[in-house]
């Protein structure tokens, strides 16, 4: 750290014991340092000491701060800027895209509206504790209501993580977040699962639809939506019979973006039965007769599930056309993605080993299917217990 102390007079001003003089020496503190969030020197200025020994003193005081790590900038950044900083120049270059602009989504609605006039040092749990509480109560940007408690859980975990950014980065001392009170715990969805009867009706049910494709993927291979809409004719192979999953749909700006998987562990290879490929070969063909149809207004993105002009559906559409066609049909009410569990609950239930089902399901670890299953596994033991009675004891009659 550099620094200078300047002498200057400060007309019609107080001395140390409150009496106005005409004339007053005054000392100011000039001193530059290393912005920890950008890396740029920055200069500022301390004025007003009334003797040359407190300034000399205040710039000693600084520089050993420096040394031990404990300075801070006199003036303290707003959150709002910090927040876009923290947004621009960690979160955009370290962090997936989808993260990024799922980030930049909540900053935007959520934190600069509610803190970004306060400085960051100035922020309390308080002020966190009174913002949570108004956004649970009118905090939806359409006006009906506030937000979910899984939405507000998720706008916490980005301000935290800003906070922690910026108390390794020495800007603040302590997190304020962590003292909040009113974080909520969002219930946890129980979906419901089709038995093997029902995934069979289903697909009958939407044979020749855009919607056979991703139910068959979901309920048989355990894809994920994003996963089943960004699959192409370069994903699949029809002599091993297998379809390799690298990439995602999703629903970003009113727009489908494509992105990476969900984790490094969604990158995967799965097998399907042969009736699984047979429903995508029969899909591929009527995407060349639309093609063949359309010419140059088709856009060839070879994508297994499109639009009739080849162009790719946004998630949140393919969600909504779903839901209607379970409502139309009088179907058992199901979210697409309780295709997955139930996928995942008929390979439990047939004996398929947990680690096997993970790798298959893509999830970052064992532990998560585990605990997603519980259910499953209980009625597995249950099963397991009354095959071994059986296999000890004999068959009762």
């Amino acid at each position: 750290m550099q620094g200078s102390i300047n002498e200057r007079i400060r007309y019609n001003a107080r001395d140390r014991q409150g009496k106005m003089r005409r004339e007053l020496k005054v000392y100011d503190v000039r001193y530059r340092f290393r912005d920890i969030m950008t890396g740029k020197m920055k200069e500022t200025m301390k004025r007003g000491f009334l003797s040359k020994g407190e300034a000399e003193a205040f710039l000693l005081d600084l520089h050993q701060r420096m040394k031990t790590n404990t300075f801070l900038p006199e003036k303290s950044i707003a959150m709002r800027e910090y927040l876009m900083e923290w947004l621009e120049i960690y979160v955009k270059i370290n962090l997936r895209r989808s993260t990024y602009l799922g980030y930049k989504r909540i900053l935007e609605k959520h934190l600069i509206p509610h803190l970004g006039n306060f400085s960051l040092r100035d922020i309390t749990p308080m002020d966190i504790d009174k913002m949570y509480a108004h956004l649970l109560q009118n905090g939806r940007a359409d006006g009906k209501g506030g937000l979910s408690a899984k939405t507000l859980l998720y706008t916490h975990r980005v301000l935290n993580e800003a906070m922690e950014q910026a108390v390794k980065k020495r800007m603040i001392f302590l997190n304020p977040v962590r003292s909040v009170m009113n974080v909520p715990k969002p219930k946890r969805f129980k979906g419901n699962i089709y038995t093997a009867e029902e995934i069979l009706n289903l697909l009958e049910l939407v044979k020749n639809t855009t919607l056979e494709i991703p139910v068959a993927l979901a309920a048989v291979c355990g894809l994920r939506r994003g996963e089943c809409l960004a699959l192409t004719e370069d994903d699949i192979d029809f002599t091993n019979k297998t379809i390799t999953i690298n990439k995602q749909y999703l629903d970003l700006d009113k727009q489908a973006v494509l992105g990476e998987p969900k984790s490094e562990e969604s990158n995967r290879v799965v097998s399907a039965p042969p009736e699984v490929f047979a429903i995508i070969e029969r899909h591929i063909q009527r995407n060349e007769a639309n093609k063949a149809m359309l010419e140059d207004e088709y856009e060839d993105h070879r994508l297994l599930v499109c639009s009739n002009d080849g162009k790719p559906i946004r998630p949140i559409y393919f969600t909504k056309n779903f839901s209607r066609f379970i409502e139309r049909n009088n179907l058992r009410r199901i979210r697409f993605h309780d295709l997955r569990h139930s996928c995942a609950s008929l390979m439990l239930k047939s004996g398929i080993a947990m680690k096997t089902a993970s790798q298959i399901l893509g999830h970052s670890a064992i532990g998560i299917t585990a605990d997603l299953y519980t259910h499953v596994l209980e009625e597995t033991k249950k099963e397991a217990a009354i095959q071994m009675g059986k296999e000890l004891f004999g068959e009762k009659e």
